[in-house]
């Protein structure tokens, strides 16, 4: 397996296993299944899940909801995307490898990202970008993703989100909420990473760059000026820049149309160093961005006011549409 990042794969009819799990009053949820068009996939992330909300009526919109490190953050975003489904859009949750039920065969939900193995670490990072990709591919194949869509990134998935809007052309609008860019940074600073920074100093990594902060954010540093004489993504992808910064949406941040990008950032976020979001922001040339005063999980209880926000931005305006967002989510027999 190479060291340079590869988010290529073979396009070709997707063959997927489909059924309900959940029937509300206004919207359906299956979860659909189909194995990963990865090619250097590890034991445990081999199959793609989506959990599916579709509206009873015809929908008026697409979104992807892709989550952030980890598990315990998984089961709002499906509480957001049932309530999304109620109001008319088609809201697919997809789980993305090396978390939740794709965590790898020996590891821990969350943990592959932020591998000291920085060869581990990149392929989570590749696989994360195809299967994102391939799900757009299903549902356009399936006639469910609408031109008026929305790709929604929290924290790892907004990162994931910049690079899959910078490569892939079929995204309309992004909306990004508690997401920083360099990595190296955030490997070195952030509170939630310690156990890969100890793992650094006790020379368990197994890529020397990462284990030496000073040389990391100097290689890091120099690269952000390189790569801005890059022209696109895939000449990006294909330079001689550190295999680490060609995984960072720090370098991504500049391929995307940033009239289509909405950040929404987190006043006491604790886990991105502050440095972390502003540079992605200015990387994405200051796009529009709203700073609320939540921290970066003390938002979940406030999901109702993120799905306002998320229907008026796709322009979804109705009144009964926006009130289903308070009904119970308590499924009916049928």
């Amino acid at each position: 397996m190479q060291l340079n990042p590869d988010f290529s794969y073979e396009k070709k009819k997707i063959e997927f296993s489909s059924g309900y799990i959940f029937k509300g009053k206004h919207y359906r949820c299956s979860i659909i299944k189909y194995p990963s068009f990865y090619r250097n996939k590890i034991r445990g992330t081999e199959n793609v899940e989506i959990y599916n909300f579709s509206p009873r009526e015809r929908a008026v919109g697409s979104i992807i909801i892709l989550h952030g490190l980890g598990t315990v953050n998984i089961p709002f975003l499906f509480w957001m995307g049932s309530h999304l489904a109620s109001a008319g859009l088609q809201a697919s949750v997809m789980i993305l490898p090396g978390n939740y039920t794709r965590t790898a065969t020996g590891s821990t939900s969350g943990k592959d990202f932020f591998s000291p193995d920085l060869r581990r670490l990149i392929v989570f990072w590749e696989q994360a970008v195809v299967d994102t990709m391939t799900t757009i591919d299903l549902l356009q194949q399936e006639k469910l993703w609408w031109d008026n869509n929305c790709l929604f990134g929290y924290c790892l998935g907004g990162m994931i989100s910049t690079i899959v809007n910078a490569i892939d052309q079929r995204i309309n609008d992004m909306i990004l909420m508690t997401v920083g860019g360099n990595i190296a940074k955030i490997i070195w600073q952030s509170p939630v990473l310690k156990s890969i920074r100890d793992s650094l100093r006790s020379g368990s990594g197994k890529e020397g760059y990462l284990n030496d902060e000073v040389k990391l954010n100097a290689r890091f540093e120099e690269d952000a000026r390189a790569v801005k004489l890059i022209k696109s993504a895939h000449e990006l992808i294909e330079s001689d820049l550190h295999p680490l910064f060609k995984i960072d949406p720090l370098a991504y941040a500049r391929f995307n149309d940033r009239k289509k990008v909405t950040m929404i950032e987190a006043l006491f976020d604790k886990t991105l160093p502050i440095e972390t979001r502003k540079q992605l922001w200015e990387a994405f040339g200051r796009p529009k961005r709203y700073i609320v005063p939540v921290g970066h999980v003390s938002w979940f209880p406030f999901e109702y006011a993120l799905g306002k926000f998320i229907l008026k931005k796709l322009g979804i305006k109705e009144a009964r549409r926006n009130l289903r967002l308070l009904e119970s989510t308590k499924p009916t027999m049928e």
